[in-house]
């Protein structure tokens, strides 16, 4: 029966309940002789197009459906297109409670709900990174020895005069003592003292230690020779 010389009037949901019902027809009849789940026939019933799955699927359901009631089912997909044209052309507007309405607004809610669940993992995770990363510098920051070189003398050397001056660059940080003295460094780190030699050989130790009690140590021997 074309749906044309019916109650044109009806939207097509209501007339295919309408029609099912005019049948005398459950809607597990109907989807027990269509294969359409029950859950779908609710929703074509209510007009939720929306909520149907996409596309030829939708329209498959309604061209069984129809011919299931007795109905074109090539004019119950034209007038499924022409219901889904209409509720687009409405979504222009605010969202209202229909189909299309309610579906954007469920997929809008989803969307938004999935980036705000993928903001809070990316913020949580670099967080996460953070505190790690903090943690192993503090870590190395402990661990690592000071850095410590002697440019003056760079190696054990013999020298004729008793006045000596010893270069070189520490660590900023911590202390530095040349044979238990202490030596005070630039705010580069650089520093230079100048010692009395005694006749002969000369040790010099030279030490930089960390404020974590990590320490690093030269030794150069200078022999003093007239």
């Amino acid at each position: 029966m074309p749906i044309a010389n019916t109650k044109d009037n009806l939207p097509l949901c209501e007339y295919l309940a309408e029609r099912r019902k005019f049948m005398k027809l459950r809607a597990s009849d109907l989807a027990s002789r269509t294969g359409i789940p029950n859950k779908y026939i609710k929703k074509i019933e209510a007009g939720e197009w929306f909520d149907l799955p996409p596309g030829v699927y939708a329209k498959g359901f309604l061209k069984k459906y129809a011919k299931a009631v007795g109905l074109d089912e090539n004019e119950a997909a034209q007038r499924y297109d022409l219901e889904i044209e209409k509720l687009k052309r409405k979504s222009s507007r605010p969202l209202g409670d229909n189909a299309l309405g309610r579906y954007l607004k469920k997929k809008f809610f989803a969307i938004s709900f999935f980036k705000r669940a993928s903001l809070r993992t990316i913020v949580f995770c670099a967080a996460i990174v953070f505190i790690l990363a903090y943690i192993g510098w503090q870590f190395n920051v402990v661990l690592k020895k000071p850095n410590l070189s002697v440019s003056r003398p760079t190696e054990d050397i013999a020298v004729s005069e008793s006045k000596f001056l010893i270069e070189g660059k520490v660590s900023t940080g911590g202390s530095l003592t040349i044979n238990n003295e202490p030596v005070y460094a630039e705010g580069d780190g650089s520093f230079k003292k100048e010692i009395e030699l005694i006749y002969g050989l000369n040790v010099l130790e030279i030490k930089a230690i960390s404020r974590f009690g990590k320490e690093t140590k030269i030794i150069r021997r200078v022999t003093y020779q007239q």
